[in-house]
C-alpha cells in the first residue's frame, strides 16, 4: 500500500473520505503530559496513576520519565505486565489507560491543518477509537472547534464487544461502503497500527474497492 500525499483526492462526488479524530483532525492532550505533571506537582490525574501503579504492585516513587514517556526499570523482569503497561527490554512503560480517553482532561482544544482539507471534501465521516459512552462530549467539541459534522456520521468505538480498535475501524469502513455503495475510499489516521489492521480487513472483505490510506 503506497502512501498518498496528505491532500490528494479522487473525484469528490464518488469518494468517501474517512477521518480519524485525535491527532488527525485535532491536537489531543497526551496522558503522559498530565501524568508527568502529577508526578512532579499533583493534579486531578492522581487516581489514574494510583490505580495503574497498584495494578502491578509498584509505587509512584518507582516511576521515571524520559522523552515524554513514563517507565519503571525492571532489569530482572519481575513485574507481571498487564493493564495499561507494556514491556520493552528492561523497562516497563506506562501507557494511556482507556479511562483517560473518557475524561475531560483528554478533550482537544484546537484543530490541526488537515481540518481545512476535511472541510473541502463533500462526502466524509469521522471514525474514532474514542468510546461511544462520551459521544455527547465529542459532539460538543466538534461543534466548539468549528468542525463540520460529517454527512456520513461520527462513528465511535463500542466499549463492549471489541478488543482491537484497528479491526473495528476496518469493519466499520466495510459496513459504510456496503451501505452507501461508494466505489472509492481514502482513510486518514495518525496510527499506523490501526491503518494496517483496518486495511487488512478491508482488503479481505472488499478486494475490488478502490481504497487508499494516508498516514497523517
Amino acid at each position: 500500500m503506497r502512501y498518498l500525499n496528505i491532500f490528494e483526492t479522487f473525484e469528490k462526488n464518488d469518494t468517501l473520505y474517512v477521518f480519524d479524530f485525535d491527532d488527525t483532525l485535532v491536537n489531543t492532550p497526551e496522558f503522559e503530559e498530565f501524568a508527568i505533571e502529577y508526578l512532579t506537582e499533583d493534579i486531578s490525574i492522581k487516581e489514574i496513576i494510583d490505580k495503574s501503579t497498584a495494578s502491578i504492585g509498584v509505587k509512584k516513587s518507582d516511576l521515571k520519565w524520559q522523552d515524554g514517556r513514563i517507565y519503571i526499570d525492571d532489569v530482572s523482569q519481575n513485574i507481571s505486565v498487564k493493564g495499561n503497561w507494556t514491556r520493552k527490554g528492561s523497562r516497563v512503560y506506562l501507557m494511556s489507560p482507556d479511562i483517560f480517553g473518557t475524561t475531560d482532561l483528554s478533550l482537544p482544544t484546537k484543530t490541526l491543518d488537515l481540518v481545512k482539507f476535511y472541510k473541502s471534501v463533500k462526502n466524509k465521516c469521522i471514525l474514532t477509537a474514542r468510546s461511544e459512552i462520551i459521544r455527547d462530549k465529542i459532539e460538543k467539541v466538534i461543534e466548539e472547534l468549528g468542525i463540520d459534522y460529517p454527512n456520513y456520521g461520527l462513528h465511535m468505538y463500542p466499549y463492549k464487544n471489541y478488543n482491537r480498535a484497528g479491526v473495528w475501524k476496518g469493519n466499520k469502513i466495510v459496513e459504510l461502503v456496503q451501505k452507501t455503495e461508494f466505489k472509492k475510499v481514502i482513510f486518514y489516521d495518525d496510527n499506523i497500527k490501526y491503518l494496517k489492521s483496518a486495511t487488512k480487513v478491508i482488503k479481505e472483505k472488499l478486494p475490488s474497492l478502490n481504497y487508499k490510506y494516508v498516514k497523517v
